[in-house]
């Protein structure tokens, strides 16, 4: 029986369109998280037609606990990632507010210094 006591474990990833199949298997390898703890996930594409995306997006980056950076070219390269949701995400990891996991996912010229 799960212990229903346990704190919710929110996680977030970030993570480039064109990665969808490789952040659909990363979560795969969570069922098992999912099933022990109350873990759960959010990503862009459960944004509801009609809701702001960033706002959301913003929502979403506060109140999780884990943030999994999905790193590739594609990642990288975009300006929302590299000028807000990176920025924000070292800072809050910094600070000790969340936990970032960067996970390479293809090989890239970015380095991700998480201190």
């Amino acid at each position: 029986m799960a212990d229903t006591s346990k704190q919710e474990i929110k996680l977030l990833y970030c993570y480039a369109l064109e990665d969808k199949p490789l952040r659909d298997e990363s979560e795969e390898h969570l069922i098992w998280s999912k099933r022990h703890y109350q873990l759960t996930n959010w990503h862009d594409r459960e944004i509801l037609p009609g809701e702001e995306w960033e706002q959301t997006i913003d929502m979403h980056l506060n109140s999780a606990h884990i943030i999994l950076l999905l790193s590739s070219p594609g990642f990288t390269a975009s300006d929302y990632f590299y000028g807000k949701e990176m920025k924000r995400t070292l800072e809050r990891h910094k600070a000790g507010t969340w936990r970032v996991i960067p996970i390479l996912l293809r090989p890239t010229l970015y380095k991700c210094q998480i201190d």
